[in-house]
């Protein structure tokens, strides 16, 4: 057993959800929409605390993390070195675009340096503030604005991001206000299918004149929320290809799969293409609100000098503090190659988890990933959401994926240990054999 703080097994003292849990449950319902949080009788549970690998929450249960929550705390939660930049922070303003510090400098000029040099970046609070970014600058560079996005990918709900996300459950609602500016291809799950979706985005293009044709071609290449669906390498290849015979951008949403989660600092040096636009959040985050456009220079200098007002800015855009915490995590990826951790952890849960498939062939479809994002998708609609709530129940925090909650999405902190790994593939190969078969 590691008994590292930090590292600590999971410890259940009371039933889940706890009785302090469920007196908040109710509170919130007084307080909050009722669209933002679920809640039932058996979920959610309230986080007290969080160190590294380990959440306990207001019941004084130990739970071990292997979500990140929702990737942010790719160097562990409430991590020592982030908490020494709060301590000592001099500097708590929100004036970063028109009075700038250093720590705006220092976070752009560290994403310019990891990503080879040539890319000048927008900062942002969240992925869709980014993603958002994004589409503004493809549409200022190319006068297009048109966009190819993909089904089943997710890039945030805002309105502008919204046009990109894929779900019907999330854009019906506001349908009314949504302009349509995005054709949507199929996400092929193979070469064979691939090079299938890639002649039909070629035969839609050749039948627009140019300027009809789209600005942006924006890809996730691992659509996580979208069920964890790995590109296929040739499909990127011939995305690239395209992109560039019709004078189209080509941009890879790795708010997700960036800065580690896959085995490499970028998901797209798995595919040896190198993007026009990129966007970065949650592992660039720790927890905190920020994200990042960068395009090429070329590019970005489509956007125009400031004459005193930025046409595209936001209150706490470079907040100095947030860019101390952001450039931080970058230092700490970089220099424990934590990339290099999570290809061999991920390689190793990996293996285990294709041997419950296996076993349990009836329960589980495929199991798919890269590093340390992997999705076990089962055979039947909402059994993600069941094992979520069942790992719960062991001491293990998860989450689903995929439109019909049929994936159980795998991520946690790039600092996961191999015996926390391991414990984790006991506890689940228990509730599919006790509560799933």
């Amino acid at each position: 057993m590691d008994t590292n703080k930090g590292f600590e097994f999971p410890l259940i003292r009371t039933e889940i959800p706890g009785p302090e849990s469920r007196i908040l449950s109710k509170k919130l319902k007084e307080v909050e929409s009722p669209n933002i949080t679920y809640v039932s009788g058996d979920f959610p549970v309230f986080i007290k605390k969080t160190y590294m690998m380990n959440v306990w929450d207001v019941d004084d249960n130990r739970y071990i993390d292997m979500t990140s929550m929702f990737g942010v705390s790719a160097v562990g939660h409430t991590n020592s070195l982030i908490l020494d930049i709060l301590k000592n922070a001099e500097i708590i303003n929100g004036m970063g675009d028109v009075l700038p510090t250093a720590s705006k400098v220092k976070l752009l000029g560290k994403l310019r340096k990891i990503m080879g040099g040539g890319y000048k970046g927008i900062l942002g609070q969240n992925g869709a503030d980014a993603v958002e970014a994004a589409m503004k600058t493809a549409l200022l560079y190319t006068g297009r604005h048109r966009i190819i996005a993909f089904k089943g990918g997710y890039h945030g709900l805002s309105y502008g991001a919204l046009n990109l996300t894929w779900s019907k459950k999330f854009k019906l609602p506001f349908k009314k206000q949504m302009p349509v500016i995005t054709k949507f291809f199929e996400y092929p799950r193979d070469d064979i299918e691939g090079d299938f979706v890639l002649e039909k985005i070629d035969a839609y293009l050749s039948r627009l004149s140019p300027e009809k044709r789209p600005g942006l071609i924006f890809v996730e290449l691992i659509q996580a929320r979208g069920g964890v669906r790995v590109a296929p390498y040739r499909f990127i290849q011939g995305l690239k290809e395209i992109a560039d015979r019709y004078d189209i951008l080509l941009g890879f949403d790795e708010i997700y799969t960036g800065l580690g989660r896959t085995g490499k600092m970028f998901a797209f040096e798995h595919y040896g293409v190198k993007p026009d636009i990129i966007t970065l959040g949650k592992a660039l985050s720790s927890s905190f609100p920020v994200s990042v456009c960068l395009a090429t220079d070329k590019i970005m200098e489509a956007w125009p000098e400031s004459q005193g007002e930025a046409i595209h800015t936001s209150t706490f855009l470079g907040h100095p503090l947030i860019c101390e915490v952001a450039a931080s995590v970058l230092d700490q990826i970089k220099k424990d190659k934590l990339y290099e951790r999570a290809e061999r952890i991920g390689r190793l849960l990996m293996g285990e988890l294709k041997e419950l498939e296996l076993e349990f062939p009836g329960v589980i479809k495929e199991v798919r990933g890269k590093g340390l994002l992997i999705g076990i998708e089962f055979r039947t609609k909402g059994m993600g959401f069941e094992s979520m709530k069942y790992l719960l129940k062991k001491g293990f925090i998860t989450l689903p994926a995929g439109e019909n909650a049929e994936v159980l999405e795998i991520t946690p902190p790039l600092v996961i240990t191999e015996d926390i790994a391991m414990f984790f593939i006991q506890q689940l190969r228990r509730v599919i054999k006790d509560e799933l078969t």
